[in-house]
């Protein structure tokens, strides 16, 4: 059996991680969580303006942390940025925790895709189009070898996809570890453990009285029997 945290997507713009992870999110009755909208969240900015305000370097680093935080997350299906190829190293490190699912599709569906929002992606080259979507598919490629599973979106309906990665769960045998919630019954067993010192204790005064009363009783007794002799 292998143990994971959450599902990540990883792969190039226009593969159809956002669209694909909301439904398996959905579906696994997680939540959904997409690298460039935590980022706009943080700088307040569309994901382009980021790009273009803080340039490739720093983007590149504050994308990496976010990265890196929200892979700790428990039951998430998790969308990468595909503006640049992750590295081998960071994707080795996500494994640890992370399902890695590589989603990639064909040149001229990514195209297409990708014409839809002309202007929203930070990387892309919308002066020739198809030849940037060329020169990253070749990229990306060594990185699809190293996922878990690589899905192919080009042809096809997302609930098939689904059921495809939930058979492919179920053939590797993968369990997902829920985040630990305080369990009610370990409240209630610390409650019971302090309470044998709290009975303790009231036994003891509950003794102490029980003493006091017989000692009053018998000296009540006596003084009885002392009168009864001194007045015959």
């Amino acid at each position: 059996m292998i143990v994971k945290r959450n599902i990540i997507l990883i792969g190039s713009m226009g593969s159809g991680k956002s669209h694909f992870g909301r439904n398996l999110a959905d579906l696994k009755g997680w939540q959904f969580v997409d690298t460039d909208r935590v980022l706009e969240g943080r700088f307040g900015l569309p994901i382009a303006e980021i790009y273009k305000k803080i340039g490739e370097k720093a983007f590149r680093r504050a994308e990496l942390e976010v990265l890196k935080k929200v892979s700790l997350y428990h039951e998430a299906v998790i969308s990468v940025g595909g503006n640049f190829p992750i590295e081998h190293r960071t994707l080795r490190s996500l494994k640890k925790f992370s399902f890695i699912i590589g989603i990639r599709a064909a040149q001229y569906r990514i195209v297409s895709r990708v014409n839809r929002r002309v202007g929203k992606r930070p990387t892309m080259d919308y002066t020739n189009v198809s030849a940037f979507v060329h020169n990253m598919i070749q990229a990306w490629k060594p990185v699809y070898k190293q996922c878990d599973y690589v899905l192919d979106t080009t042809n096809g309906r997302t609930y098939d996809f689904m059921k495809a990665i939930e058979r492919q769960l179920d053939a590797i045998g993968v369990q997902f570890k829920a985040r630990r919630q305080p369990k009610t019954t370990e409240i209630m067993s610390k409650d019971i453990q302090a309470e044998p010192k709290q009975q303790k204790g009231n036994r003891h005064e509950k003794n102490s009285i029980t003493n006091k009363r017989r000692r009053r009783t018998r000296n009540e007794r006596s003084h009885s029997r002392h009168y009864k002799k001194s007045n015959p």
